[in-house]
């Protein structure tokens, strides 16, 4: 897709204005905001940042043909909103306006971090990645254990960059169609723009193979084991003595493997509740697309379609029955002011029969009587009942029923005869680090066991072992 198709005209005009490096630091503020409030930027609270931060800036900022009476912090902030950067959503609750940051603004904010920085970063799996090298360094337990939680650390903020923006755009999108007036426009954002931008490279990743509800409580359960065993948590100390030059001695370095341990714990907590909330995000974006597709399918709100629905009246008043015809005077006046005249041609079909022509009578509607309506307790009972069945006491006694009085089990050695075992199975391996489970599972990559069913079903090897007292 080509870029300037993303990106408003004046997108880029701030940083080739003289007042560029004063731009160029709002916008590294900004994404300090971003990091900051995450989802909820005040507009009060980023101009706060801008006078606090840019005080020394501010005084080589070149007079714009601005408003004199404009403070130059709220003038930055009204540039970035001329120009495409942010957006202000104005929050009729708390009565306050909020800051929202497109996808393709996120992005921008990233690179220049970057560049500030000197780093370099890339979305990769975070999820799966940090999983899969917590695993691995915890069964080995070898001299990479310290480099591999910083490397889980970095991943996690990452991570939590990606989310910020999947929240974002979403609602960003949803913002941006209140301007759009064509339905092409809204097919084209929703299929075209938003999914090549946050759905399919984010959002997709996030709610399958790279699960953060998943992942969570395996991931939460490796690092609480680094931290309170002793011997585990003294060889992260002792790493982090050789590894990290700015650790000048054992409380700094405790400190250090504490801190990150619970920020990656609090951020994986944190993620799986707003990826939640975003999916409540999602399905509103969803239907407020396809409610707006529907509005301006049948309500042209152009020249043209104006035009044609004039016309249409003045055809049927015309050339119409006696009794559908009204306000014939106004007829009168719109001939008399604007002269149109009949088109006609002759074709291989002028030598038939015309055609007799009627039009359809708009009248009310007919009622419908509901007399013939009974309500059928029964049905209703049943579908109460079936709703009951797959309920957490029931999913529990099923799993307890599959150990057969050991510590744990296998997939392959559980007896699944029908659909709703399968269901079951399927319900208590998503349900397994819930509070009134009373297992942990264990994964294996490869759907290796086979379950006779109907047909043949793939599951994956799963091992569910019990919790210790």
């Amino acid at each position: 897709m080509n870029l300037f198709k993303k990106l408003p005209d004046n997108f880029f005009s701030l940083l080739a204005s003289k007042n560029k490096n004063v731009y160029g630091m709002a916008l590294l503020v900004l994404y300090d905001a971003l990091s900051m409030y995450r989802d909820k930027i005040r507009r009060s609270d980023y101009v706060s940042l801008l006078k606090n931060r840019l005080s020394e800036e501010m005084s080589d900022f070149v007079e714009e043909d601005e408003n004199p009476f404009e403070d130059k912090a709220s003038l930055i902030v009204r540039r970035l909103i001329e120009t495409g950067w942010i957006y202000i959503d104005y929050d009729p609750a708390f009565m306050t306006e909020f800051i929202l940051l497109p996808s393709y603004s996120v992005n921008m904010l990233k690179v220049i971090n970057e560049f500030a920085s000197s780093s370099q970063s890339n979305y990769v799996s975070y999820v799966h990645t940090t999983y899969a090298d917590l695993k691995i360094e915890d069964d080995s337990q070898d001299e990479s254990m310290y480099k591999v939680l910083e490397n889980a650390y970095h991943n996690t903020q990452l991570l939590a960059v990606e989310v910020i923006k999947l929240d974002h755009s979403l609602r960003v999108y949803k913002h941006q169609l209140g301007s759009l007036y064509n339905p092409n426009d809204v097919l084209r954002q929703h299929f075209d723009i938003s999914r090549e931008d946050v759905i399919d490279p984010i959002y997709h990743p996030l709610k399958t193979h790279d699960s953060i509800t998943l992942y969570q409580g395996p991931i939460s359960a490796i690092l609480k084991k680094w931290l309170e065993v002793d011997s585990v948590r003294e060889k992260l100390i002792e790493q982090c003595l050789k590894e990290n030059r700015d650790v000048k001695n054992r409380s700094q370095a405790t400190s250090l493997i504490v801190k990150m341990i619970t920020e990656i714990q609090d951020t994986y907590f944190k993620l799986a509740n707003e990826i939640n909330k975003i999916d409540v995000v999602q399905s509103e974006y969803v239907k407020a697309s396809s409610d707006k597709v529907i509005f301006l399918n049948n309500q042209d709100r152009s020249v043209k379609g104006k035009l044609e629905k004039i016309i249409a009246v003045l055809a049927r008043n015309i050339n119409g029955p006696e009794e559908t015809r009204k306000d014939f005077n106004i007829v009168k006046s719109f001939v008399s002011s604007i002269k149109l005249y009949t088109q006609g041609y002759y074709d291989s079909d002028s030598l038939r029969f015309p055609y007799s022509r009627s039009e359809k009578i708009i009248s009310e509607p007919l009622s419908l009587s509901d007399d013939d309506y009974e309500f059928n307790e029964d049905a209703f009972l049943s579908s109460l009942e079936e709703n009951k069945k797959f309920s957490d006491d029931n999913i529990m006694a099923f799993m307890a029923s599959q150990f057969k009085g050991n510590d744990s089990v296998e997939v392959k050695d559980m007896e699944i005869n029908s659909m709703d075992d399968f269901l079951y199975l399927i319900l208590g391996t998503v349900k397994f680090d819930y509070a009134s489970s009373f297992y942990t599972l264990e994964r294996e990559d490869k759907l290796d066991v086979n379950i006779q069913l109907n047909s043949k079903v793939n599951a994956p090897n799963y091992t569910y072992r019990k919790k210790e007292k």
